[in-house]
């Protein structure tokens, strides 16, 4: 009997103990031997597709958790890194957002990776794409390289204009100037309302609309879907288009000067036309849309609502970028064959832009493209679990099988690829392929601007002092441009 007790009290006293390890972190059971937590919402069910795929190779249990499409997951992250069980993998967007995870010790410097496959993988990232804080440490594996502009599907340019017109269209949309572009929004609204045909020059070349509309032109509603409530889609991807006039990567931006901010007015102002200008022409499911309250409801004028009217062929033109393409999909799974970006068009002369590798003409005929999201892992893993986490990213990013989850299920253009050889089954990644090879290609300073400018900060007072304005005027675009640069000097 005495043996029995002796043996319950040791058996008792390892329960107890596995306990109280269970509640120390990273220690805890967890019943997966790698949690990912993914910022980037549009690929999440493709990457819990890929991590099951990966445990079916392996044997290796992973876990993935993903936010819903373009909502903000840094919040929740806080959290988990303060749960008993922190991600092992998780999402970092851009170098001020890194500032935080560094300060708190929570990122591994790949640079210190034992030697192997995934040291091999880190050290290859192009200097260029590397998330970085002094320029020699590296924090990050590129989830992709992704771009955006305006969005046309290339359908609808022939309905319009006659079949055959989208083969040169593209091009001549792409050399288009400010004025000719406006020229083409104003042209196709008057089509839209009336059937008012009219001739347009795009790259100095005419285009003439049809005189009746076909089944498919007829579906427009308006020239631009819009997502007024995302502040994410004006407030960070459409400013950073003007910023790319004054600075030419992110960590420009971090660095600015006080000069270089205040030489931002021109470009700024030109931000705050193309939004008027995109804004006016607004396409609805019914019909068009006015600037107002309902312009930024955040269940009608979400960004989900907008794809849905692009894909449903009531606009010409939406801006977004690849990652959109499998929302679109999910909408209209003919149009993604069809799809072709168009750059975003700013009124600027040379004076305004400040960039030494730039020009009006430059900006105007570029896209931008850019690493959106790093997976970076947590330096405060065990050992054990930062190598299931190497090993994972090797296999997404070499393997066949993982490659093809990140070009086909995520619809991503892979950050290592062969940009000069490389097709995709994407439409929308094979225009940014096309863009690589041109070289007519902008950056993403907005990522190095001070957190929650660009968003947070003059996104929100467009979105509830100028989107709900039916007009606006020069003192607007002047106003805008001044509460911009006044911000950013007041929270660098």
């Amino acid at each position: 009997m005495r043996k029995m007790l002796k043996v319950f009290s040791v058996c008792l006293v390892a329960v107890m103990l596995s306990a109280m390890l269970s509640g120390c972190g990273n220690m805890m059971s967890t019943g997966y031997d790698l949690y990912i937590f993914n910022g980037k919402g549009e690929s999440a069910q493709a990457l819990k597709d890929a991590a099951e795929a990966y445990s079916r190779e392996t044997g290796k249990k992973v876990k993935t958790f993903s936010l819903g499409s373009g909502t903000s997951s840094i919040d929740t992250l806080r959290a988990e890194m303060n749960s008993k069980n922190m991600p092992t993998i998780f999402s970092i967007v851009n170098i001020q957002e890194l500032k935080e995870w560094e300060e708190g010790g929570f990122v591994m410097d790949l640079t210190t990776a034992p030697d192997g496959a995934f040291k091999q993988l880190a050290d290859e990232i192009p200097e260029n794409m590397r998330l970085t804080s002094n320029g020699t440490n590296s924090y990050g594996i590129p989830y992709n390289v992704e771009g955006y502009g305006y969005i046309v599907d290339t359908r609808m340019v022939d309905a319009l204009f006659g079949n055959g017109a989208s083969q040169t269209f593209v091009t001549d949309a792409k050399n288009a100037t400010y004025a000719e572009f406006v020229s083409l929004v104003t042209a196709v609204d008057s089509y839209i309302k009336s059937g008012t045909v009219a001739t347009v020059t795009l790259g100095g070349k005419p285009y003439t609309f049809q005189s009746a509309k076909t089944d498919l032109s007829s579906k427009l509603t308006g020239v631009f879907a819009v997502a007024g409530s995302e502040k994410w889609t004006y407030g960070d991807h459409l400013v950073n288009v003007a910023l790319n006039a004054v600075f030419d990567n992110p960590a420009d931006a971090a660095a600015a000067t006080d000069g270089q901010i205040s030489a931002l007015k021109g470009p700024l102002r030109a931000y705050a036309r193309v939004l008027d200008m995109k804004t006016s022409y607004a396409a609805g499911r019914d019909g068009k849309v006015s600037r107002g309250a309902d312009f930024i409801n955040t269940t009608t004028a979400n960004y989900d609502s907008a794809v849905q009217i692009f894909a449903e062929s009531k606009a010409l033109f939406i801006k977004q970028g690849n990652w959109a393409y499998t929302n679109i999909q999910k909408f209209n799974g003919e149009i993604v064959k069809t799809l072709e970006f168009i750059p975003v068009k700013l009124p600027l002369e040379d004076g305004d832009v400040v960039s030494d590798v730039k020009t009006a003409d430059k900006l105007n005929r570029s896209i931008s493209v850019y690493v959106p999201n790093y997976y970076a892992i947590n330096a405060k893993a065990t050992d054990e679990q930062k190598q299931a986490a190497m090993d994972f990213l090797v296999w997404l990013n070499t393997s066949e099988s993982g490659q093809k989850f990140v070009t086909e299920d995520m619809a991503f253009v892979p950050y290592n690829a062969d940009h000069t050889n490389i097709i995709t089954d994407n439409s929308l990644s094979n225009s940014i392929i096309r863009y690589m090879k041109e070289g007519d290609v902008l950056s993403n300073p907005y990522g190095g601007a001070p957190v929650g400018w660009s968003g947070d900060t003059l996104g929100l007072e467009i979105m509830e002092k100028y989107l709900t304005k039916s007009e606006w005027t020069a003192d607007d675009y002047n106003a805008i441009a001044d509460y911009g640069i006044a911000k950013w000097k007041e929270m660098k």
